[in-house]
Order: structure tokens, then C-alpha cells, then sequence
């Protein structure tokens, strides 16, 4: 696989790319997968930096390419006018901005660089103090940890917001 996008690494259709890429060489790169979804390669890294919104046709390609169905969900819910206008009107509530799905590939995303954090922490930490070199990786840790945390939070407020989940799992939310 290529370099990992950093900046990329919450963006769900990062995300998916790179799990196709773990059963198809094609998607290791976004130039490859440029080439074969037939998106222009900088769109597709606008669109997995989250600079720009993708169109449906290019959610429906990549969902297909990268046997990830969820894609389209999400965009319907989350980003389609058509389908956020549909939600709001049938269920009269607030339209919910997150699936399960997403909110599990954000924390999934976030945790997948963990030895990296515990490493970088272990080694600033050794000598009891940070130095002056050391501010910009604690700050990265720091960044990262919240990302996590917030991610946790995210789980459990969704948990909260239905009915059938949060009265399974009252005790453990703890919000």
C-alpha cells in the first residue's frame, strides 16, 4: 500500500479504499484507484480529504468498486439533499448526521494508529519531562487520543438516541 493519507484517515471513502486495497492491488494508491473508478485522481483526493462532497454517481462507483454498500447509505443520509429532505419529512426529528456504520470506521480509523501514539508517548515520557523537540509529537498523541475519545463519545450517544440499544446498555454508557 501506498503512504497512509493522514489527513485522510476519518474520511469514509478513504477508509474504504483502503479496505479494498487489503484483497485488491488496484485501490493500494489513488492513482490506481483514480484509474479504475474513472474519477480524476485529484478529485477523488479532494473528495477523500473532505474538500468536497462526491457526486451520487462517483458514492455508486466507488461503493461498487470497493464492495462497500454502506457507502450509499451514507450519502443518502448524510449528504444527498433528495434523502436528508425524505428523513426529515418522515420522521419529523432531527436528522440524525451519523450511521453506525460511519461512526464504527471513524473509531476503527482512529484506533488503527494506536501503537504508533503508545510509542511515540512511551518514548516521550522515558525521561520524566517533554523537551522543547519533543512538543510537537505530544501534541500529536494529545490530537490523537482526543480523536479517540471523541469517537467513544460519538458510539455512545448514538447508543443514547435509540430506545432498543440504550435500555440493553444503560449501565455501560455512563455519558
Amino acid at each position: 500500500m501506498g503512504r497512509k493519507a493522514s489527513k485522510a484517515t476519518g474520511n469514509i471513502y478513504y477508509i474504504a479504499r483502503v479496505q479494498a486495497a487489503e484483497k485488491n492491488g488496484v485501490f493500494t494508491s489513488r492513482e490506481k484507484a483514480a484509474l479504475q473508478l474513472g474519477i480524476e485522481r485529484s478529485r477523488l483526493a479532494r473528495i477523500e480529504l473532505d474538500k468536497i462532497e462526491p457526486y451520487a454517481e462517483e458514492v455508486q462507483i466507488m461503493a461498487r468498486e470497493y464492495n462497500a454498500p454502506y457507502l450509499c447509505e451514507d450519502y443518502c443520509n448524510n449528504i444527498c439533499p433528495i434523502g436528508l429532505a425524505r428523513m426529515l419529512g418522515s420522521t419529523k426529528k432531527k436528522v440524525r448526521t451519523d450511521s453506525l456504520e460511519r461512526l464504527s470506521l471513524r473509531f476503527l480509523s482512529s484506533v488503527q494508529s494506536i501503537d504508533d501514539i503508545s510509542r511515540k508517548l512511551v518514548n516521550i515520557s522515558m525521561d520524566g519531562q517533554v523537551t522543547e523537540e519533543e512538543y510537537e509529537s505530544f501534541h500529536k498523541v494529545l490530537r490523537a487520543l482526543n480523536e479517540v475519545s471523541e469517537n467513544i463519545k460519538s458510539i455512545k450517544a448514538f447508543i443514547n438516541e435509540h430506545e432498543d440499544l440504550r435500555s440493553r446498555f444503560d449501565a455501560d454508557l455512563h455519558l
